[in-house]
């Protein structure tokens, strides 16, 4: 208890959170965690994940349509041909763990969040192509207030990559004085320009004075509320390995408005398809099949 009270202080006050899995989940979770470590040593054996990185340090242009504009990212959709189940490694299941889910349950202050984007990827990068994407700031608009989480799975240094997050920048926060006495400073009723950005080079100036590089270890665990700016993955040497999931609340704006997620599976072919009949399904706990569903 006394790690999830300092997680949320953390993040209500300062929008991250940074701990390791050894420090804060039970041995299920560590289970969890190996399972995915190797998942992703199989994936990086994998002859056409080779060809990948290749084709990253060469010519990432030829990624760009295969990878949603993001030619620097390889995900388990890559490797697999397929969305994540509860059958690859232990993803899904990992972010279901007790700790988690306590958190987000506090945080978003809702009896029944809902969990999306169960994502693993490796990122790599020839950074003589500029940053591109989500390598520069932006926010996530998913909600006002959501809990993104980030596991490494590879050490991560100040060249390959570490996530970048500013603190005090999500919504409701004064962002340091620049947003002192504002709260409602951000706009979702339209879809009209990406809102995302950073609005001004005085956001950019902030954000680049501020910001924490969060390097790391394997194991390592970044809690942020994502309604601030953050970036990632500008690699310029190695690579980095991590996944992630996103807690929202059942009544956030992309689910009331169902701009994209109408369900767990809203898209089943690249991102998570669960069988919600199926023995894996049905052997979770009560609390975890309500944050699926």
């Amino acid at each position: 208890m006394e790690h999830i009270q300092e997680a949320l202080n953390s993040l209500n006050t300062l929008g991250y959170y940074k701990t390791n899995v050894k420090d804060v989940l039970d041995s299920k979770g560590i289970e969890h965690f190996n399972k995915n470590i190797e998942f992703f040593n199989e994936m990086l054996e994998n002859d056409f994940i080779q060809n990948e990185l290749s084709i990253i340090q060469n010519n990432p242009g030829l990624r760009m349509e295969r990878s949603g504009g993001k030619p620097f990212e390889i995900t388990h959709y890559h490797y697999l041909n397929r969305a994540l189940n509860l059958n690859d490694g232990s993803f899904i299941n990992l972010y279901l763990n007790d700790y988690f889910t306590q958190i987000a349950t506090k945080f978003l202050n809702v009896d029944d969040p809902k969990i999306f984007n169960v994502l693993a990827w490796i990122h790599s990068w020839n950074n003589n192509f500029g940053r591109q994407h989500s390598q520069n700031w932006h926010r996530d608009r998913e909600d006002f207030k959501l809990l993104k989480i980030f596991i490494y799975h590879s050490e991560v240094n100040e060249n390959n990559g570490p996530f970048e997050y500013v603190p005090k920048s999500f919504c409701g926060g004064d962002f340091y004085g620049l947003y002192e006495g504002r709260t409602t400073y951000w706009d979702y009723a339209s879809d009209s320009e990406n809102r995302g950005n950073p609005k001004s080079q005085a956001e950019i100036d902030k954000c680049d004075e501020t910001c924490i590089s969060f390097t790391g270890k394997p194991g390592d665990i970044i809690m942020v509320n994502n309604s601030g700016f953050h970036r990632g993955g500008f690699v310029s040497e190695g690579i980095r390995v991590m996944s992630h999931a996103l807690y929202i609340r059942p009544d956030a704006y992309m689910i009331k408005n169902q701009k994209y997620f109408t369900s767990f599976n809203y898209a089943p072919d690249i991102v998570n398809n669960i069988d919600f009949l199926s023995p894996e399904f049905l052997q979770l706990g009560t609390k975890q099949k309500h944050f699926l569903q």
